[in-house]
């Protein structure tokens, strides 16, 4: 369990959903009407409601990285050998500061390593319902910089517990100490407001499921069609916004960091709606992929998100947990709520955008990623070793 929200959630939706009701797949974020002057933000500095009264290490100066370090991390021969995960996992872990706070909010503490002249990018996770039975995950892959078909390189990954020799003890519902090889990391967990949404009203039809924190910086919305099933990602603007967005039309916003694409819903307070995404970031799998890898779980008995899945994908009951990940599979993958489109080209944002608000509900359309409508979420594979039988 987490600490509660500040406010109640959406309740446990009710109403009956038909097997052919449609569903998300790809979809974008909403900017308001008009000329749409820039929104632009900083690097959160994030304080922290932990009762350990512990403040993260938050930088007072924009990041800065040198390219002499860069060099000389590629260059040099680590001797690692990356086809053995325990050696790669102390590799990593002995490096980490003694405190370390995960931001993303379905708990991955990303890192990016050089090695053999490879690049590999990786996580260890403290997943909520995972983390209480002293289980940590590590997984890390080969990132290639232009892929032309996802996943081609090598990956690893495995469940780490205290038959490995890794002990987490939870201090708090938000802090816990990962020990492993005689050296000990205190892990501090994000803490997310639970509150629905402030600066906009929910249409009639609207019901707010979450509040999350995206592995790229962004907070966002996840909101719950009641009339026609369907999930929508609305950027959270209530707290910093780490990007410099610029207008590609009167009601488009595109980030020059991110490539996210926002269409801004003039009919409720300009707030806005993630339309589509780099589909580069897609294939690459890096930090720009998109919101529906990072739901808030450490709320999951707040947000009953697991039920709004079902309401959207009727097939899906009986086969997922409370978390979304399925029980049916040999693979651990979870329900993708990919609830926007993907583009090449700043075109295919306008063209995008425009065959959306064609439509009666301009929502539905970027919630499908503009496909026709499906009767069962894709399955998405996490990067997590496949549960133990």
């Amino acid at each position: 369990m987490t600490p509660a929200p500040t406010a109640t959630m959406a309740a446990t939706p009710t109403a009956a959903a038909s097997a052919t009701t449609p569903t998300p797949v790809p979809a974008p974020p909403a900017p308001g009407p008009g000329p749409t002057p820039a929104v632009r933000g900083t690097v959160p500095v994030v304080p922290t409601s932990s009762p350990t009264s512990w403040a993260p290490d938050a930088p007072k100066l924009p990041y800065l990285l040198f390219n002499q370090k860069f060099v000389e991390g590629v260059t040099v021969d680590v001797g690692l050998d990356m086809t053995e995960i325990d050696e790669v996992f102390w590799h990593i872990f002995s490096r980490l500061p003694d405190e370390v706070t995960i931001y993303p909010s379905e708990n991955y503490f990303y890192f990016i390593l050089y090695a053999n002249g490879m690049q590999y990018w990786g996580n260890i996770r403290l997943a909520a319902g995972r983390r209480e039975r002293g289980v940590l995950s590590f997984a890390y892959f080969e990132f290639t910089e232009f892929p032309s078909v996802p996943g081609t390189g090598e990956s690893h990954s495995k469940y780490f517990t205290d038959a490995d020799g890794v002990r987490l003890t939870e201090i708090d519902t938000v802090t816990w100490d990962v020990a492993y090889n005689q050296r000990t990391v205190r892990f501090h967990l994000h803490e997310l407001r639970q509150d629905p949404p402030e600066l906009f009203q929910l249409a009639d039809n609207e019901v707010f499921i979450q509040r999350t924190l995206d592995e790229s910086g962004f907070s966002f919305f996840l909101l719950f069609n009641t009339d026609d099933n369907y999930f929508s990602w609305v950027l959270n603007e209530e707290e910093t916004v780490p990007e410099d967005f610029g207008p590609l039309a009167d009601d488009i916003l595109v980030g020059r960091r991110s490539g996210f694409a926002l269409w801004i819903d003039g009919e409720h307070q300009d707030r806005k709606v993630l339309a589509t995404i780099r589909s580069i970031s897609v294939t690459r799998n890096d930090y720009y992929d998109g919101p529906f890898d990072q739901l808030a779980d450490n709320y999951v008995d707040q947000s009953n998100v697991s039920e709004w899945m079902i309401r959207a994908y009727p097939a899906l009951e009986g086969r997922i947990d409370k978390w979304g990940y399925y029980t049916d599979t040999e693979r651990a993958s979870r329900v993708a709520i990919s609830a926007y489109g993907t583009y090449y080209t700043q075109a295919d944002i306008i063209a995008f955008v425009e065959r959306a608000k064609a439509t009666d509900d301009p929502l539905r359309y970027f919630s499908r990623g503009g496909v026709p409508l499906p009767t069962t979420p894709t399955p998405a594979p996490t990067l997590e070793p496949t549960p133990p039988g």
